[in-house]
């Protein structure tokens, strides 16, 4: 099995990116160097440059360093509390902080640091017992982007839809609430995701394949099973597609459902506009 960058020996040197915020000429320099002192410990001539007021160089650089890696691992514990959970306070610093060294922050908004951690998972637990914190970790972010997509329409208009006319109906194109998130699993998230929930006990995800819906309610972001129907479906909605082309989506056998569902859909507030 591969063995996580965050678990290998610190002799193990990771090579640092370039930051993509840094501006150009002397400026742009100074930032990259900056970068790479405090999250790589790498940047010769730096610490000549350090005004110090009483404080050695590398005294007021571990500050910064300090400050850096604690923000980010806090940002990210917010985010990710069933991996927290999946993984253990130690071993999530662990990883934060390995995660931060290869996709360090582009802005000051900590948020959106975890936009990449699923596919930072994916390129080192693929194919371990610990395949499963990937599904984990997409999941927790769909979450984390339902609680701030854009409001919506808070229910669809049923009259102005009743108004279309039937030859006109298969052309239309339904919205669903922006703050829908559809994922497809290969491990049984969702039951870890009720356990954290609930106070129990989280144990590793069996493999099992899973359709799931994320979507932001007054009360809060709700997670729904899905049918592979229903998903198949949605997901044609949502990248645009016609009602007729929609409806391709379902089986031969269960084309008559789709009114069904479009009442479904519309009545737990995922389809919320059409046109």
């Amino acid at each position: 099995m591969r063995k996580p960058w965050w678990r290998m020996s610190r002799m193990e040197r990771i090579v640092p990116p370039e930051h993509p915020s840094a501006a150009g000429g002397p400026l742009g320099e100074l930032q990259r160097q900056f970068v790479r002192e405090v999250l790589y410990r790498d940047s010769a001539g730096l610490p000549g440059r350090v005004r110090t007021d009483g404080l050695t160089a590398e005294r007021r650089l571990g500050i910064y360093r300090t400050n850096a890696r604690e923000n980010f691992a806090l940002a990210l514990e917010a985010a990710f509390p069933l991996l927290l959970r999946c993984l253990g306070p130690e071993e999530f610093r662990q990883l934060a902080w390995a995660y931060q060294r290869a996709c360090p922050s582009p802005a000051g908004n900590l948020f959106h640091v975890g936009r990449r951690l699923p596919e930072f998972l994916a390129s080192h637990l693929g194919g371990t017992d610990d395949e499963y914190q990937i599904d984990v970790a997409r999941l927790e972010w769909a979450v984390q982007e339902a609680m701030v997509a854009a409001d919506g329409d808070e229910a669809l208009d049923l009259s102005a839809l009743a108004a279309v006319p039937a030859e006109r109906q298969g052309d239309i194109r339904f919205g669903l609430h922006p703050s829908v998130r559809l994922l497809r699993t290969e491990y049984a998230v969702f039951a870890l995701w009720e356990a954290l929930q609930a106070g129990r006990a989280v144990t590793p995800a069996r493999r099992e394949p899973g359709c799931l819906l994320v979507l932001r309610r007054a009360a809060g972001v709700e997670l729904q099973r899905l049918l592979a129907t229903d998903l198949a479906w949605l997901e044609s909605l949502q990248a645009g597609a016609t009602l007729a082309v929609a409806a391709s989506a379902l089986p031969a056998d269960q084309q008559d459902a789709l009114g069904a569902l479009l009442v479904r859909w519309v009545g737990a507030g995922v389809i919320t506009s059409f046109g």
